[in-house]
């Protein structure tokens, strides 16, 4: 009996120590996935965050005139300009918090609102070949997936890129851009990661009659 017994001991030390091995071995394969899959969610969510309307993208610019028409004074209203990036930080805040606590109700039917309930209630799925989880090329030809789950937890902060420049001949060219900064916390099987990811906004690109004045020279 004893000897049964040390015998299923061996066998489970055997699977468990095969198992930790294997999946060690896999790690680094699920790190690059999750991010991939994490980074692509990310630029699925701002790519349809807060947006206002095109006469409020041109009112963020102010140009002062001289009798002669040329430019005194080129800036940005930094009041809107704030708050246009406040909006989208809370708009995404709002979605990303929705997931998180798994309480996300599509809104339609279209392949977003789909998308982010289904995340919502099984976090990110990534169907990883089996071939590559192992690193065994070899069995390549075997079409075996293995669905792996990520969640992750986000804060999202915003920063504002100005640049003011000539641009062709007597023109100068205005860009106004707001950087979402997303400092994430993968939740991966038995361990989590830390990754930054910057996605950039372009608010506003315009090319106006004129010379930079000398103050931005």
């Amino acid at each position: 009996m004893k000897k049964w017994i040390l015998i299923i001991l061996l066998i489970i030390l055997l699977i468990v120590g095969t198992s930790s091995i294997v999946y060690l071995k896999t790690i680094p394969t699920l790190k690059e996935y999750g991010k991939m899959e994490v980074e692509r969610f990310n630029q699925l969510i701002i790519s349809h965050c807060y947006f206002t309307s095109q006469s409020q993208f041109e009112e963020l610019v102010i140009i002062e005139r001289g009798e002669n028409q040329e430019i005194e004074l080129l800036d940005f209203d930094m009041v809107k300009v704030n708050q246009l990036a406040s909006a989208i930080v809370m708009d995404i805040e709002q979605t990303y918090a929705a997931l998180e606590e798994g309480t996300y109700i599509a809104k339609d039917e279209s392949y977003y609102q789909r998308r982010l309930q289904n995340v919502a209630q099984t976090g990110i799925v990534s169907n990883i070949p089996i071939a590559t989880l192992l690193h065994l090329p070899a069995i390549s030809f075997f079409p075996v997936y293995v669905p792996v789950r990520y969640k992750h937890l986000s804060s999202v902060g915003s920063s504002v890129v100005k640049n003011i420049q000539n641009y062709g001949v007597n023109h100068v060219m205005v860009e106004l851009s707001i950087e979402v900064h997303m400092n994430l916390t993968m939740i991966y099987p038995f361990f989590e990661q830390y990754h930054t990811q910057t996605i950039r906004i372009p608010i506003l690109l315009e090319i106006f009659q004129g010379q930079v004045p000398l103050v931005y020279s």
